[in-house]
């Protein structure tokens, strides 16, 4: 989510080098971070689609940038990563809401993601 962050701060959504992922991660888990960064790099444009698609009288430039980064890694995990279950990412999310988030930021988040999971159920 930090390295998502940071992305849309400069504007450039291309990783170079995915190893960027921290070392610090346990193995699983840095291969599912590089899956996502991957995922944000190569679909983040679908991704913002998706996100301002599901969005209630609210447009994507007036959300927070840090909610905006936990989106855009949730809907990358959601649509591309085969590895995190959809209900692990909402939750997840919801999460990183809560810790990083302001006090309605876990709520804004779990209604647009319960959207997304609700739209890519019925596309399948």
């Amino acid at each position: 989510m930090q390295l998502v962050y940071q992305m849309d701060l400069t504007d450039d959504f291309k990783v170079d080098d995915l190893s960027i992922v921290d070392e610090n991660v346990k193995a699983a888990g840095q291969k599912q971070a590089a899956e996502t960064l991957a995922a944000v790099q190569d679909h983040h444009e679908d991704i913002d689609a998706l996100i301002r698609d599901n969005l209630d009288k609210w447009s994507i430039d007036r959300i927070a940038k840090t909610d905006l980064a936990i989106l855009r890694t949730a809907v990358a995990e959601m649509l591309y990563v085969d590895s995190i279950p959809v209900s692990v990412s909402i939750n997840e999310a919801v999460n990183l809401a809560k810790k990083y988030g302001d006090d309605r930021s876990y709520a804004f988040i779990n209604s647009v993601l319960g959207k997304i999971s609700r739209s890519i159920q019925d596309h399948e």
